[in-house]
């Protein structure tokens, strides 16, 4: 039997019912504890097994999150007219080292060159030089000279494979350490794409060819295994023309691990790996910000919420938000991602968020002038700011940062991050702190921007 095309009766059977106007002192006073621990209790429960990546507990999930939206009367961007979204995955093991060609040339895996990423069986292009700020032609193979970073941005989006020179001393750590399996994880709608790692001597000899050259990598591999996850996605557009084009987006991811039950040390009764914190307190967050902005007069910029599955595993779930775009990227004036805010931080005040990549870009400082209980990170060591899936955004040009509140505790990725760990009164107030700020950017003509040399 193939799988059945349902969601659960509770998404199907509610209306779309536009809310009432409240005063922004009124929405905000719905974030209350009470709120905030009953969207935690079921999203962390046990009932949901971890809600593991590509799960049927995230699609639960992400239902529970639409039946929500529709209660609100915000506006469904998922499949079929509903805010559930399905992405398909097809995994394929590889079983012979791919093989990169030109020509009569065939370059090894393991040998002459090394393959970084490949989402794809077959990956091809017209060979082009990157040059910073010039235009990448459509599925074109970038040569990136040495020395250079590689493209962000629309240049990046462009290309169907990018080649570099591999440094000897990388080359020598690569060889020493065990053999790292090849997996091709091809998302739908995403174009395949390859990243290659170019010997000095394979580096020269493609350095000579003429542009236009087409390069081809070709991998042997397993049968497709299918596998899905669920994005949960709404919209409140503007009120104003002129600014209903400017988006601003509140996102989290709603996934964790699952049930693990042959965890070393785990008691059989304790399996569960809830992710209360992570990121069930995230989810929730932009829950109540949904809500609460749901019932103000409508903000004059454009407001998507979206819940990213398989963060866990990849970010497929963002990955294919930001390929098949409800708007055009560049439409996104900023993206605050909600990540472990469900405990306080003792490396900052009480009641205190922090914003990763604060000293990136002029957001942060501007959205605490206007009440935001937010801070720099203080765990800059840690590199949150590249951990979440803001980052896949701010790569592509949008200033994307994270709002977070983790302390480094040991309840991270083990079965005792539960509800009965959430501080809820830290929760609350820093979910109400954010509402105002995010009402204002929503508002105003403010354009976040990177401050200059921190563009990632």
């Amino acid at each position: 039997m193939g799988r059945m095309k349902f969601l659960p009766v509770f998404v199907t059977t509610l209306l779309l019912i536009p809310a009432a106007v409240e005063t922004a002192s009124r929405a905000a006073s719905r974030i209350t504890e009470a709120s905030v621990r009953s969207h935690m209790e079921f999203l962390a429960g046990d009932a949901l097994n971890g809600r593991a990546s590509g799960s049927r507990d995230e699609w639960i999930a992400a239902a529970y999150i639409g039946a929500q939206l529709r209660r609100w009367g915000i506006e469904p961007l998922g499949d079929e007219g509903g805010y559930v979204q399905e992405v398909r995955i097809e995994r394929r093991e590889v079983t012979a080292p791919p093989i990169l060609s030109f020509g009569s040339s065939r370059l090894t895996h393991g040998k002459e060159i090394a393959v970084a990423r490949l989402s794809g069986t077959r990956v091809t292009g017209p060979l082009q030089r990157f040059r910073q700020g010039a235009a990448v032609a459509p599925r074109s193979v970038l040569l990136i000279p040495e020395g250079v970073a590689p493209p962000v941005g629309a240049q990046s989006a462009a290309a169907s494979m990018t080649l570099a020179l591999e440094s000897s001393e990388a080359r020598t750590r690569r060889l020493a350490a065990p053999p790292r399996p090849l997996v091709v994880q091809q998302i739908a709608g995403v174009p395949s794409r390859a990243a290659v790692l170019l010997d000095k001597d394979s580096y020269e000899t493609i350095s000579a060819l003429p542009d236009g050259t087409i390069l081809t990598v070709d991998a042997e591999t397993t049968p497709a295994v299918i596998r899905h996850t669920w994005n949960a996605i709404g919209r409140l557009t503007g009120r104003t023309p002129t600014k209903a084009r400017d988006v601003i987006l509140l996102t989290a991811h709603l996934d964790h691990l699952g049930s693990r039950t042959s965890a070393p040390g785990t008691p059989a009764a304790d399996a569960i790996y809830n992710g209360a914190d992570d990121d069930a307190s995230g989810s929730v967050a932009v829950l109540e910000l949904a809500e609460a902005l749901a019932k103000v007069k409508r903000p004059q910029r454009t407001i998507i919420f979206a819940w990213f599955g398989s963060e866990e595993t990849g970010g497929a779930g963002a990955t294919h938000f930001i390929e098949v775009p409800p708007v055009p990227l560049d439409t996104i004036v900023a993206n605050l991602e909600f990540e472990m805010i469900g405990r306080a931080d003792k490396s900052v005040p009480p009641h205190t968020l922090w914003l990763t990549g604060y000293e990136r870009s002029n957001l942060g400082p501007a959205l605490a002038k206007r009440g935001a209980k937010i801070v720099a990170d203080p765990h800059p060591e840690q590199n949150f700011f590249a951990r979440s899936d803001n980052i896949q955004l701010a790569r592509r040009g949008v200033i994307a940062q994270t709002v977070s509140s983790f302390g480094l505790h040991a309840d991270y990725h083990q079965p005792s991050d539960e509800v009965k760990t959430i501080d809820f009164v830290h929760m609350t107030d820093s979910i109400r702190s954010m509402f105002d700020p995010v009402l204002w950017l929503a508002n105003s003509n403010f354009r976040p921007a990177w401050l200059p040399g921190k563009k990632p």
